[in-house]
């Protein structure tokens, strides 16, 4: 790669990364705001994994944008070659960004494992599978963050395949996760719509439209990759803010729903980890689902 696109690729980064954190921060408050409206507060942070999800994925993309505008001005202002600049992978705020990029991925796949598990009315087998590729993910990352800062011809050779074995490995957890998801409240789908509970549809739908744009967010950058296009610097360095608003969406949206006036249409089934949906289906409880951790 040239110093020239090395450049206008990280160039390209700061621009969009602000726009996307930007993004991220308007809907993580705004799902904070509603969530913390609907409940009292000091209840509320006991242990709520929407709060701690939304609350570890804002910090985690927000010092990783901290870090590129960082590097950015130190490449403008504090180096004679701003793109040699960039090509020096020994520098810690480098290493910082990669780990960070690491552990974003990682609370994403937190977050759809812990989704899937209350869905299965708290299954572990159906998670194990799942839970070994996240703990994957960790550690192949954190193998590619060490060996990123290495100088030796070798080691660079290693991180591009344990990179394109990072993305494998959150791709199969979204991808078989989601998809387990959608067939269990596919499956319960008809049972609802007996009891009077309204539709599951505008579930299925948001968690299809989520799956979908990570998934095509990793095959993109398995071609990028392959073909050592620039755009793979673009797409590594967005995954945080990505991953965010990934989850925001989710999030915003049942929030969105759960907020809606008496007497709208909308879906009167709330999945929750306080009260799974799946046992309620089945024992056909009469009792209002507790939302104090909405899915």
């Amino acid at each position: 790669m040239s110093l020239k696109l090395m450049l206008a690729a990280n160039m390209t980064v700061v621009v969009l990364e602000t726009l996307f954190y930007g993004l991220l921060l308007v809907s993580a408050s705004t799902t904070l705001y509603l969530r913390f409206s609907r409940h009292e507060v000091p209840k509320l942070l006991v242990w709520n994994p929407v709060v701690l999800f939304t609350v570890l994925i804002l910090a985690t993309s927000g010092a990783h944008w901290t870090l590129t505008i960082v590097r950015f001005f130190r490449a403008l202002l504090g180096s004679a070659d701003p793109s040699r600049f960039y090509l020096d992978t020994l520098q810690a705020t480098q290493t910082a960004r990669n780990l960070l990029c690491v552990i974003a991925i990682s609370i994403g796949d937190a977050a759809i494992i812990h989704r899937l598990w209350l869905i299965w009315n708290r299954s572990l087998p159906v998670i194990i599978v799942p839970v070994l590729t996240c703990l994957g993910l960790l550690a192949d990352g954190c193998a590619v963050t060490y060996l990123y800062a290495q100088q030796t011809a070798g080691a660079q050779v290693l991180v591009q395949h344990l990179v394109k074995a990072s993305w494998m490995l959150t791709l199969v957890t979204n991808v078989s996760c989601t998809g387990l998801i959608i067939w269990k409240i596919w499956r319960t789908k008809r049972t609802v719509e007996h009891l009077g509970e309204g539709t599951l549809v505008p579930v299925l739908i948001i968690l299809l439209e989520s799956a979908a744009a990570w998934t095509i967010w990793g095959i993109l950058f398995a071609a990028t990759s392959s073909s050592g296009s620039p755009f793979q610097i673009i797409l590594t360095d967005l995954s945080p803010p990505v991953v965010g608003l990934v989850n925001m969406v989710i999030y915003l949206r049942v929030e969105l729903q759960c907020t809606r006036p008496p007497g709208t249409d909308r879906p009167r089934v709330a999945m929750t980890s306080s009260a799974s949906i799946i046992p309620y289906l089945v024992n056909r409880v009469s009792t209002q689902i507790s939302r104090g951790a909405a899915y």
